[in-house]
């Protein structure tokens, strides 16, 4: 698990399912370069590794069911302050039926924050103290901008 501290807000751009949508990205990169960081949920990895070059924030992201070859992890957490979080693409976990594979994989890390793609559909739901992010699908022209102080996140739905 990475470990990211800082002292002010942290301003996340989340991205998922880019599929091959490279002139969405490239648009998007003033975007990621005035936050903090970038989360990248799966599906489009060789979209990210192709314009890494010109991203200036770290970033953490998993591989999802269509970037195959890819060694990138699957699943992976990190921290925000006192909030943990968990990354997922969401295809392992049935998210198509319902949060509860990806709520036990949260409980399990003891993670309270989670980003996930795979539906291709903008999701922000608390649910039993879990805050789930689904960015919406890139390729849709859907991302989402998340700000928080390390302890509550608010997250907007931006297109793009």
């Amino acid at each position: 698990m990475a470990n990211i501290d800082m002292n002010s807000l942290y301003k996340l751009v989340v991205v998922s399912d880019s599929h091959h949508d490279f002139a969405r990205l490239e648009r998007l990169l003033p975007v990621i370069n005035s936050a903090n960081y970038m989360i990248f949920c799966g599906d489009g990895i060789d979209d990210i590794m192709r314009i890494r070059g010109l991203i200036a924030v770290p970033i953490v992201c998993v591989r999802g069911n269509n970037d195959f070859g890819s060694e990138i992890t699957e699943l992976a957490t990190t921290r925000f302050g006192d909030t943990r979080v968990l990354i997922a693409h969401g295809h392992r976990h049935g998210v198509r039926r319902g949060l509860d594979m990806l709520m036990n994989e949260a409980i399990s890390k003891r993670c309270n924050l989670v980003f996930f793609g795979h539906t291709h559909a903008f999701f922000d739901r608390e649910v039993n103290s879990v805050h789930f992010i689904n960015p919406g699908a890139l390729c849709g022209g859907s991302y989402a901008v998340v700000v928080g102080d390390g302890l509550n996140f608010s997250c907007a739905q931006r297109t793009i």
